[in-house]
């Protein structure tokens, strides 16, 4: 396989194809549960269709699993999407383009740790955890009073300042993360003379909204505005080669 071909695979399937998996996923990506009814109480059953948790559907504990499996190698590849997209500057010998992309992969660096930490801990590792409850509860291996004790530890972990799944250090940290890699590789390539303004803002848009949260319905749009992006930017770049 020729370098260009692996650079053409390697751009579709880290600016197409994962962004659009994790449009699809998020989707059914629940989310404000956390204060009421509580995150065990509703991660813990099916849940219907409901505004308030924003999602279109939940299906129950182990699509929280398995939704979490499928979207930790995809946001891995969106992150080589964004590594890809600063390595375009490469020819460029401005200092202030060549910071800019390098501030970039690192910001990428720090999304793709803690992004794949916050989905280990509070999404497969939680969804395990819930499902173990469950079949410990049916076993009657666990009393009423112990499988209180369990909720109140899950509860109470997804809510911890460091490692929980809303608002903590893994998560804050990953999503800035997320924005200032899109918003450097933006400047960069703007400053490079490698886009024109719209790509640059639907890059900027991207971080932004992922930034948010990558649950519905901030994930859905930020992915989509990727795909936006790196669609426009590969014809631009095809034109100029062509030129």
């Amino acid at each position: 396989m020729s370098h260009a071909t692996l650079k053409k695979l390697l751009w579709w399937l880290c600016l197409l194809v994962a962004p659009l998996v994790l449009v699809v996923l998020e989707l059914f990506h629940p989310a404000g549960f956390t204060s009421s009814p509580g995150m065990y109480q509703y991660l813990s059953t099916p849940q219907p269709y409901n505004p308030e948790f924003k999602a279109l559907a939940y299906f129950g504990p182990d699509w929280w699993f398995t939704l979490h499996m499928i979207q930790t190698p995809m946001v891995a590849l969106v992150a080589i999407g964004l590594w890809i997209l600063a390595a375009l500057t490469d020819r460029t010998a401005e200092a202030v383009v060549w910071a800019l992309a390098w501030l970039s992969r690192v910001a990428t660096f720090i999304f793709l740790i803690y992004y794949t930490a916050l989905d280990s801990i509070g999404g497969s590792g939680l969804g395990r955890a819930i499902l173990n409850t469950q079949t410990l509860e049916s076993q009657g291996k666990l009393t009423a009073d112990q499988l209180n004790g369990v909720i109140l530890v899950l509860n109470t972990t997804w809510v911890d300042p460091w490692v929980g799944g809303v608002g903590s250090f893994i998560s804050q940290t990953g999503s800035w993360a997320a924005f200032f890699a899109a918003l450097f590789a933006a400047l960069a390539l703007l400053l490079g003379k490698q886009i024109s303004w719209p790509p640059a803002l639907l890059l900027v848009a991207f971080g932004w909204e992922l930034q948010m949260s990558h649950t519905m319905p901030h994930g859905p749009i930020a992915f989509a505005l990727l795909i936006a992006a790196g669609i426009w930017i590969w014809r631009t770049s095809r034109q100029a080669t062509s030129a």
